[in-house]
């Protein structure tokens, strides 16, 4: 095993509370919206906030950025579905508190500034990060566009639930540049994502496995199971190839490697190394699963079955006796007495341990402090 850079996980975590500080201004947004003097009971504002982010970026694309205007319009006709009952004087009032928050308006749009530890130093230091989410800024004809800053199109594409293969599809293609341009540092830490996107690729196609192998009833294996099960052993057959491919590039890279980048190679290596082990153990239970499905579908389906029911407790015992008057519950009491107050067996004498209690030296009384004081008091008279 090579050896691993100290700073590893430091960098890791001081990268991501980074990450974390600024998504400050959306939650305060949605934490103060009780102290304003709308009833918003019913509105998320944090949606709001990031359906800013999402028209600015939009708009981006396309041109300059975003309209002042167009912004505030979306913001009043998205509050007016989440709560009809609000006002439009009261939905244009929200819709310029969210869009003066972005801009951060109170502090007169200085920057969001938090203060974080930092862990990448040998000992850990409290330091101050200042970012922007958007900005308002002139047009040469004189006209005032939104643009989302760097950080506000990081904060919004760190949100975006990316399908776990095509995310690992993205890595990989990211991974392969970085080591044939041989960036090797940055190649680790995209390594370390993948790993992190395998070990979810895992458990979610597991938890499908065990939930089909619990109960065959809950799953349709030929509408729903099957094709999933074709895509996976499709997608680890290409990732089992793909890492066969980066492991054969980080090879030609650990004879050029330098004193510094020689243990990152090698940490590159063990981390695709392990991403093909898991992948592959995974493509063997993929393999067997529609074998381990049917013994399970022949073992659940054909057991023998009770020949009475069990009652539903909640909706057949404990309501109907919930609403049922005194009276009607004389008769049952008794035996719902002994349902739910059974004999209770008096405890045994448990002979090992009754002899360890006896065996047991007795505990040493503590001298009281009178009595040494009467017989130091006794020593000095005689």
């Amino acid at each position: 095993m090579a050896e691993t850079p100290p700073e590893r996980w430091q960098d890791a975590l001081t990268r991501r509370v980074r990450a974390l500080a600024r998504l400050t201004p959306l939650h305060e947004l949605e934490a103060r919206k009780g102290y304003r003097d709308l009833d918003l009971a019913r509105v998320d504002v944090r949606a709001l906030a990031l359906r800013v982010l999402d028209l600015t970026i939009e708009e981006m694309g396309v041109g300059p950025g975003a309209a002042r205007a167009a912004i505030l319009q979306a913001l009043e006709r998205m509050a007016a579905t989440m709560d009809a009952a609000l006002a439009p004087e009261e939905r244009a009032t929200l819709a310029e508190a969210v869009l003066g928050a972005m801009l951060n308006d109170a502090a007169r749009r200085q920057a969001f500034v938090a203060r974080y530890v930092d862990w990448t130093d040998a000992e850990p230091t409290g330091r101050e990060m200042a970012w922007h989410l958007l900005r308002e800024v002139e047009l040469p004809d004189g006209g005032y566009v939104v643009q989302a800053t760097t950080e506000g199109i990081n904060v919004y594409t760190g949100m975006l639930e990316f399908d776990v293969q095509d995310a690992q599809i993205a890595e990989e293609a990211v991974l392969r540049a970085q080591i044939r341009r041989g960036r090797i540092e940055d190649a680790v830490q995209t390594a370390r994502n993948a790993r992190l996107r395998s070990v979810e690729y895992q458990e979610t196609l597991r938890r499908l496995l065990k939930l089909a192998q619990r109960d065959v009833a809950q799953v349709r294996w030929t509408d729903q199971m099957q094709g999933l099960l074709d895509d996976a052993r499709l997608h680890l057959e290409d990732r089992v190839a793909t890492e066969r491919e980066l492991l054969g590039l980080v090879a030609s890279k650990v004879d050029a490697a330098s004193d510094e980048d020689a243990p990152r190679v090698a940490e590159l290596r063990d981390i695709l190394e392990g991403c093909q082990q898991r992948h592959l153990r995974l493509h063997g239970e993929v393999l067997v699963a529609h074998r381990t499905f049917l013994d399970e579908q022949s073992r659940q389906v054909f057991r023998p079955r009770a020949m009475s029911r069990l009652p539903d407790l909640e909706a057949e015992v404990a309501g109907p006796a919930l609403a049922a008057s005194a009276g009607a519950l004389d008769a049952a009491f008794p035996a719902l007495l002994r349902a739910f107050f059974p004999a209770a067996a008096r405890r045994t004498l448990y002979l090992p341990q009754l002899v360890d209690r006896l065996l047991k030296p007795p505990p040493r009384q503590p001298v009281a402090e009178h009595v040494l004081e009467d017989a130091e008091r006794s020593e000095e008279h005689t």
